[in-house]
């Protein structure tokens, strides 16, 4: 900043000679500022030491424009003294502000973005290039920095920055970057020389971001040369080479250099060469291209000679030697020592409270052996304990649901195992943002062995409050109103109200769940439902009115209505399997009681004869003629759970794995008349990738279901599978073994009146009793809520146990023949499987995904068929491809 000097030296002359004789005329009168328009003057005296009533004094004076100069506002300063009418002195700051940032442009960009620079200046933490900001030569001079390194690393090395300032009265500019990229620079050529253990291509492939210019760098971007990045390559090499013994390999400065290159334009015009494009013989180029030459000295391989522990006086060398991982004789591994570091780190020493735990190792090189002799040093510091543990960021959510969900207390030893999982347990809740490591600081107190921990939280939106219609496989067109906290009053509680009508399923839902009654960790809940099921598939698939079908017309597709209603009670405590805290918060005992009342009507008598020809009931009458409607189902159910989860995040999870196994019994003791009990198995992984942008998912579920006492399960207790939740591709319920059905038609000859019997064949979705399902998913975030999710969907449903379906078919005489299923080929053995790209929107206030599915189901049923008794052929055409829009996850 330029300042203006002083106007004080004929003042000083007089005052030398006046001061002895008199002190008023050196005292201030008043302090006044001039030229400024944004700042009041009652800030700007604030600032300064220089009062009224005051000694004049230069020194002050000084100190108070350098004041002035530290707030950054002022493009110059200038003070003047002069006589003031009582007699003393009158001080006058001279001040011209800096201007106000009207608006910032950026022009002639192209290979990044306005948003691009913008997030570049918060991680470098620019600030003052926005709006009403205050104009810093400085500051925009470190911006055009940014933006040059920028275009550098996306290969415009002669890239050009200009900055035009337009000023605007009475004290504001407009800033324009002109912004000239140049000609992008592409890496043409990486020669390795001194290789011999390796070969170029391994050498190139460890190289991650500088490629050689190629058919797949122009989707990459990776053939640009950047010194950081070529620098982090060459250090993948030297680890590839310290992996594998070369402990002393060394790779030499690069050389880098700009060659004019000659190059063929292609048709059509993609910038990359053939076989992108076809080379046009007669039409070249001169570029500029990069070559690198990277030297490497390999020296020779080296085997671990011995290991020695040093420094340890509070672990057992042998617990430091089996997390360690290394063997003596084996080829020396950088990496597999820095992983054994950092087991030590924390399964070892972090576990017993030794967090400033550094292991220095030590080399001794025997040249004739060929062996390295590690020497690992510990330095194991202070054992520290917990002194306090705090929360900020939690407005809602009370610090007691938080704290109850932690495996490391005050006053013990800090563990950082048991501190890993107290986190994964907090993102578990589903209450916050994710909760990284850096969220939680683990601060030493100086001069003493405890620590405070400090958790920053986010708190997530705690109700949702909505309406959400739209169409489904398993509902059809629907509107929904719900409600859901799962966080009633900040105390962790979970309360859901959902109401849901729909052409082929209404719902009421209203349950409630206590996560630690009575301050113990045993989750108790109780939830009450009912639901009512239209399942009209003669009308979905034909446009044909369910209730005029006839026995032997559309028998195949069955119509009936279904209501259920019902309570369930279940809870579930932790396990104490293990004594490590860690191991035993991630599994759960649970148990469910329900009591189910569920009245079924078939909704026309082609269903009604087949429902039942089934025995699912006990006491159920096969005659048809001794009445035609169920009586309703009731069913006593207790189910026990076993549930083991890592996963961490309920509702969009990335990283983790869940294991699930429950036994559901049915009846017999527990009283109703439907017996049948169903073990289910569900296995769910997820990984993050791609720097923990993208998110690998699977699924594997099965299951099987079994009725006893001498009746099968019932018909809607069956496996039928397709859909929105398990294979994609395929519509509801329609994947499911088909069976075969042959009834006797009876005809009346006009002539004679004789009646005759002949077989009538039909078939049946009969749904299996044993299930099984494989998803995988790989999920990548686009922009805001919206993910894109290639996926893979195997699975099928099969009938294991053909005695629960025989039948029990009335003859003309009176006599009743029992009939067993006769599968169409292909349905009761082998898979279905879909694939296809899913794009789900995350919706805040449904909280779930709406999805649009674009499927291709390339093992499907698309052949034809021939009637048994009749030979009468007919076809099911599965679709080969689809669309389809739901809400919520496959899992």
């Amino acid at each position: 900043m330029k300042v203006v000097s002083m106007l004080l030296a004929l003042w000083l002359t007089g005052a030398e000679t006046q001061t002895l004789q008199v002190r008023d005329p050196n005292q201030i009168e008043a302090v006044e500022t001039r030229g400024n328009r944004r700042l009041q003057s009652a800030q700007i005296k604030f600032k300064l030491l220089t009062k009224a009533g005051d000694i004049l004094n230069p020194d002050i004076i000084a100190r108070d424009i350098r004041a002035l100069n530290d707030m950054n506002v002022f493009d110059d300063i200038r003070v003047e003294v002069e006589d003031g009418p009582k007699g003393g002195k009158v001080v006058i700051f001279y001040l011209e502000e800096k201007p106000r940032i009207q608006a910032v442009n950026y022009e002639g960009l192209k290979s990044i973005t306005q948003s691009d620079i913008l997030e570049q200046y918060r991680e470098k933490k620019i600030s003052g290039l926005s709006s009403q900001s205050t104009y810093d030569r400085a500051v925009v001079r470190r911006a055009e920095g940014v933006i040059k390194g920028m275009l550098a690393e996306k290969g415009h090395h002669e890239a050009k920055v200009e900055v035009l300032t337009e000023k605007i009265p009475p004290n504001s500019v407009i800033l324009t970057f002109n912004v000239d990229e140049g000609p992008k620079i592409r890496v043409e050529k990486i020669e390795i020389e001194g290789n011999t253990v390796f070969s170029d291509r391994q050498i190139k492939k460890q190289m991650k971001l500088v490629k050689e210019s190629g058919p797949l760098t122009v989707f990459t971007g990776k053939d640009t040369y950047h010194a950081g990045k070529l620098d982090y390559d060459l250090n993948q090499v030297r680890i590839l080479y310290d992996d594998n013994g070369y402990i002393r390999a060394n790779v030499l400065e690069p050389t880098v250099e700009i060659k004019p290159t000659t190059v063929h334009r292609t048709l059509p015009f993609i910038k990359p060469p053939f076989p992108w494009g076809i080379p046009l013989p007669f039409w070249k180029k001169t570029v500029n291209r990069y070559y690198i030459g990277v030297q490497v000295e390999e020296n020779a391989q080296y085997k671990i000679g011995s290991i020695r522990i040093t420094g340890n006086n509070n672990i057992p060398e042998v617990l430091i030697r089996a997390y360690l991982g290394l063997a003596e004789g084996q080829v020396y591994n950088g990496s597999a020592l820095r992983k054994g570091f950092e087991n030590l780190r924390k399964y070892v020493y972090g576990a017993f409270g030794y967090i400033n735990f550094v292991p220095q190792p030590q080399y001794d090189f025997d040249e004739n052996k060929r062996l390295v002799n590690l020497t690992i040093d510990i330095d194991e510091d202070k054992q520290y304990f917990v002194n306090r543990i705090a929360f900020s960021g939690n407005t809602t959510t009370r610090d007691k649901v938080m704290r109850r969900e932690l495996l490391v207390y005050e006053g013990e030893i800090f563990n950082s195992v048991n501190w890993e999982t107290s986190l994964l347990r907090l993102n578990q809740l589903g209450f916050f943002e994710e909760i990284k490591e850096e969220d939680a600081e683990v601060k030493p107190i100086p001069n003493t062995n405890q620590v405070d921990i400090t958790v920053k939280v986010k708190e997530k939106t705690r109700n949702s409050i909505g309406f959400n219609g739209g169409v489904s496989g398993i509902g059809g067109s629907f509107l929904g109103l719900s409600y859901e906290t799962n966080n009633f009053l900040g105390f962790g509680e979970t309360l859901a109200v959902n109401i849901q009508g729909g052409t082929r399923q209404s719902d009421f839902i209203l349950s409630f769940t206590e996560p630690y009654f009575r301050d113990r960790p045993l989750s108790l809940g109780v939830s009450l439902y009912s639901r009512n099921f239209r399942y009209d598939e003669a009308r979905e698939v034909f446009a044909i009115d369910p209730e005029t079908l006839q026995p032997g017309d559309f028998e195949n597709r069955l119509n009936f209505e279904q209501s259920r209603i019902g309570f369930n009670l279940y809870g579930s405590y932790p396990l104490r399997l293990f004594p490590d805290k860690s191991r035993r918060a991630a599994q759960r005992l649970g148990l469910s009681f329900q009591f189910e009342n569920s009245d079924t009507n078939a909704v026309n008598d082609a269903t009604r004869l087949y429902f039942l020809a089934i025995n699912s009931q006990e006491g159920q009458s096969f005659s048809p003629d001794v009445g035609s409607d169920f009586e309703t189902f009731r069913s006593r159910k207790i189910t026990p759970t076993f549930t083991w989860s890592t996963v961490n995040n309920p509702q969009f999870p990335s990283q983790g794995q869940s294991f699930t196994t429950s036994f559901e019994w049915t009846g017999g003791f527990l009283g109703g008349n439907v017996n049948f009990y169903r073990p289910t198995f569900e296995y769910r992984f997820f990984k993050p990738s791609t720097r923990r942008r993208n998110v690998i998912a699977f699924r594997f579920m099965t299951s099987h279901v079994s009725g006893f006492s001498g009746v099968s399960a019932p018909f809607y207790e069956r496996f039928y599978m397709g859909g929105d939740f398990d294979i994609r591709g395929f519509d509801f319920r329609s994947v499911s073994p088909i069976s075969w059905l042959t009834d006797p038609l009876d005809e009346r000859d006009p002539l004679t009146g004789e009646v005759t019997q002949r077989p009538f064949d039909k078939f049946v979705y009969v749904g299996g009793d044993t299930q099984a399902v494989a998803n995988l998913e790989y999920r990548i975030p686009l922009v805001g809520p919206i993910t894109m999710a290639p996926f893979l969907d195997i699975g099928n449903s099969w009938v294991t146990k053909k005695d629960q379906l025989q039948r029990q078919v009335s003859l003309s005489d009176g006599t009743i023949q029992l009939q067993g299923p006769q599968f169409l080929p292909g349905t009761n053995s082998g898979v279905r499987a879909s694939t296809g790209l899913e794009f789900q929107v995350v919706m805040p206030v449904i909280n779930a995904p709406f999805r649009l599915i674009f499927v291709h189901n390339p093992i499907r049923l698309d052949r034809e068929f021939f009637s048994p008794s009749t030979g009468m052929p007919f076809a099911i055409r599965e679709p080969k491809w689809d669309f389809k829009f739901t809400v919520g996850r496959t899992f």
